[in-house]
């Protein structure tokens, strides 16, 4: 699971780095030069979305003073909701997001304030955020993804659940229940399928020597390793 703040360990720059190169990874491994693959990350309203998310939610938890943190991040939220408006992504600036986040489709996405690990895939039209029946602070109410997440389109994932790392949220699931690292989920309310994980969904450069993803790997089911080499 995620450390109390995912982003600590990355600054600002890394973060966005980190998740330009999601796209440009993939952008080259499906055959793209990496020039051609570099000159089409800036068209792409996604990584804007983003970034504009990375710049509020450093501006309000590292800032000091906080006062000033939360004027300026204030500000950097109106540019957000304007950017929304456009792009169809809505991420809440007190979400903890880790690095390496992908959004490879256009479609309304909104996030809350929740927690999620580094190198995560969120697809076109997820909702992931507090819970409808959330009486307490809304960071006891909302959804803790570890690394290496898929999330499928269409899906919702709402309340106190956790995923574990390296899990596969299937498409339009409806979570009602924690899921183990690894699990695949699918269904309304999304029942656990298998224990195959993410492995052959989730790409990004780097990630055969990825320490924590190669004990993700032994850990899994046996067949899985062969399938993972192929992403």
């Amino acid at each position: 699971m995620p450390a109390t703040c995912v982003c600590e360990g990355a600054s600002l720059r890394d973060a966005i780095r980190q998740d330009i190169d999601r796209y440009v990874a993939a952008a080259e491994r499906d055959g793209h030069s990496a020039m051609l693959a570099g000159l089409r990350v800036p068209l792409s309203l996604k990584v804007w979305a983003v970034a504009n998310y990375r710049i509020s939610h450093a501006l309000l938890t590292r800032v000091r003073p906080r006062a000033l943190g939360r004027v300026l991040g204030g500000l950097s939220f109106v540019g957000q909701r304007i950017l929304s408006a456009f792009t169809g992504v809505e991420i809440d600036p007190h979400a903890h997001l880790g690095p390496g986040l992908m959004i490879p489709h256009d479609g309304y996405i909104v996030v809350g304030p929740v927690r999620v690990g580094r190198h995560c895939t969120f697809s076109h039209s997820v909702t992931i955020g507090q819970g409808l029946q959330g009486d307490g602070p809304a960071h006891e109410d909302t959804p803790v993804l570890g690394d290496r997440v898929w999330v499928g389109p269409g899906a919702v994932i709402a309340g106190p659940i956790k995923v574990g790392s390296d899990a596969s949220v299937g498409a339009n699931s409806v979570l009602l229940r924690d899921v183990p690292p690894r699990g695949v989920v699918l269904g309304v309310p999304a029942r656990l399928l298998s224990h195959k994980g993410s492995f052959t969904q989730i790409y990004y450069r780097g990630m055969k020597d990825d320490p924590d993803r190669r004990l993700a790997l032994e850990a899994a089911v046996p067949g899985t390793e062969g399938t993972a080499g192929a992403s």
